[in-house]
Parts: C-alpha cells; structure tokens; sequence
C-alpha cells in the first residue's frame, strides 16, 4: 500500500472533525492524532485554503467544502438514491415530516428529509447530528446491532446528554428501550428532541443484513389516537421493509 503522509493526516484531521459538534483546537488535534503541531498548522492551512476546514474563536471546524462533497456524495450513493422517493412518499402518506438517518459514531446523521405540507417543524435537516440514543432513528438502528457494537459506539460518552429533560440518562436505561425496541420492531421517541413532537422509526438493512440507517416520521404528539400512531407506525415499518429490499 503507497504511503502518503500528508494525507493520511489529512484525512484523519478531517474525520477528528467530523467527530466533534464544536470547534477543535490544532494543539487538541496534535495531541490525540499524535501529529507535529507544525504539520497539524500546514495540514489545516492547506485545508483552510480549499475550504474544507475552517476556523473559528475556538479552534477549526469542517468547512463548506466538505458539505459540498458530502452533496456529491448523496447522489451517488445508492442507499439515498434509493430511498429518497420512498421517503418522500412517506411524507406525504403520513401527513409529517420524514427522514432517512445513519448512525456516524455515537451520533444521528440525517441524509434525507422531506415535509408534507401539513407536516410540522423538527430539526432534522440534511447533516445535522444528534446524539443517536435520543432520536427514534437512531435507536431503531442501534436495537439491530449486537449488544457490543452499542457499547463501543458509546464508549466515549461518559454523560448521556439531555435536549428537553427526557430520554436516556444510562447504558442500563439504554439498553431496556433497544430490547423493548427490537421486540416491536420500530422505535418511539416522544420529546426527547423537540417537545409536542414524536418521531416513530424502523431500522433498513442491507444484502449482508446489516442495519445501516433507520428512516423514521415526526408527526404532533398532543393530539394524535393510538389509531393514528398505529397507522403511522405500519406505513413507516412498510417504508423501511421496501427501502431494505431494494437494497438488496
């Protein structure tokens, strides 16, 4: 395998980026990658220069660049090409708003989102993350993965984090709602990102069986009958069932 130096640090500079939700310092960086803080500060100029990283009061951040590749990215990659039609399908279906998320570490990555019209307001638009054991998406695809995957995922999480003062606060507690939500086959977030909504999700897996994104729908959570979340949990199971078989 050729070695390239530069950029192997490159590339790990940026995914150290991708890892964090706030700025990171270059002495931070120099530190965990274990890189000369000379090159750390050419590496990140560089990157600076075309627009992947940039830098802000606290340390560098990922630039618009990287949202720009990450665009090239999506309609390329089948998972979102496929999906994107059955998702939208599913926001109108279901009167709310839809999304097709993947797990990027311990967080939610959000790679398609589509609103109906009467649909209501979450923050689930493309690239935003969120810790993955607060959103419905997220947790249908961790109940999937072997109880170990789920360990390492959050291994770095010393506190689980709160949005609204619901969800999670523990591993144990964690782990009870993925068996609860392997049993039923789709997992229910009520408030835990934003309050008045819930969100309800299945896992999609791929031809090896892998689940590899969790597509989901936010609808009001005030004034909904259990007819109608039921309703909304079939359409969402049925959603994520066509997606996996197209996958495969």
């Amino acid at each position: 395998m050729a070695e390239v130096p530069a950029l192997r640090r490159a590339v790990a500079i940026l995914r150290a980026l991708a890892g964090s939700n706030r700025p990171v310092t270059a002495g931070a960086m120099a530190r965990s990658l274990s890189i000369p803080r000379s090159s750390i500060y050419e590496i990140l100029s560089v990157l600076e220069e075309l627009g992947l990283v940039t830098k802000t009061g606290g340390g560098y951040m990922l630039g618009a660049g990287v949202s720009e590749l990450g665009s090239a990215y999506v309609r390329a990659n089948p998972l979102q090409r496929l999906s994107a039609p059955i998702v939208r399908q599913l926001a109108e279906a279901t009167r709310g708003t839809a999304q097709l998320a993947v797990l990027r570490g311990w967080e939610t990555v959000y790679v398609l989102k589509e609103q109906s019209v009467e649909s209501v307001a979450v923050i689930t638009a493309t690239g935003v993350r969120m810790p993955a054991y607060l959103t419905a998406t997220g947790r249908a695809i961790m109940s999937a993965l072997p109880k170990r995957d789920v360990l390492a995922l959050l291994s770095g999480e010393d506190v689980f984090v709160s949005r609204t003062g619901a969800g999670p606060t523990s591993m144990r507690q964690l782990l009870g709602q993925l068996a609860q939500t392997r049993q039923q086959g789709f997992a229910l977030e009520r408030g835990e990102i934003t309050p008045g909504v819930c969100t309800i999700a299945a896992p999609v897996f791929d031809v090896l069986d892998r689940p590899v994104a969790g597509v989901g729908v936010s609808i009001p959570d005030d004034e909904q009958s259990d007819a109608r979340l039921r309703e909304v949990t079939d359409r969402v199971k049925a959603a994520a069932d066509t997606i996996t078989s197209r996958l495969r």
